[in-house]
């Protein structure tokens, strides 16, 4: 199977199924014939854009960042719906940012803010569901700070 057509598989099972854990999606790959190590379906998904969303019934599971009824937003959807908090200036941390985010989703933003602000970062850190920026200087650090803090309140 070519790669485009794997990441469209994912793509499919993805949205009609809800997944809670990259082993479950492995399990759903494995009964369409198609066997992955979990290094390979993290980069997919993070290829793809897969995050962590709410659920209806509670627990979050695995849905696509941007969904067919995209908005015109320039603000990216991810950011959008899955940064939980964003942490204020702090005296003698004036340079750094902690960003709270729906668990699983910290390396597809990690991937946006040095998209979008790479000139103004110095490094990032992340774990599953926070987010250090450490910015070049505190000005940067209040740029990036404020521009987060618009794209959040954009949230629908």
């Amino acid at each position: 199977m070519k790669k485009s057509e794997r990441l469209e598989l994912i793509k499919k099972i993805v949205q009609a199924n809800e997944i809670e854990t990259q082993h479950e999606l492995l399990e759903h790959l494995a009964a369409e014939g198609l066997r992955l190590t979990q290094a390979t379906i993290s980069r997919d998904m993070n290829e793809i854009g897969i995050i962590k969303i709410p659920s209806p019934k509670g627990p979050y599971i695995y849905g696509l960042s941007q969904d067919s009824t995209q908005s015109d937003s320039p603000v990216p959807k991810p950011i959008r719906s899955t940064v939980l908090s964003i942490s204020k200036e702090t005296l003698g941390l004036e340079q750094m940012l902690h960003l709270n985010v729906v668990p699983g989703n910290s390396r597809l933003i990690k991937r946006f803010l040095l998209e979008d602000f790479s000139e103004l970062i110095f490094s990032v850190l992340a774990d599953d569901d926070s987010l250090l920026v450490i910015a070049k200087d505190s000005a940067a650090a209040g740029t990036i700070r404020e521009k987060l803090a618009n794209w959040v309140a954009e949230q629908d």
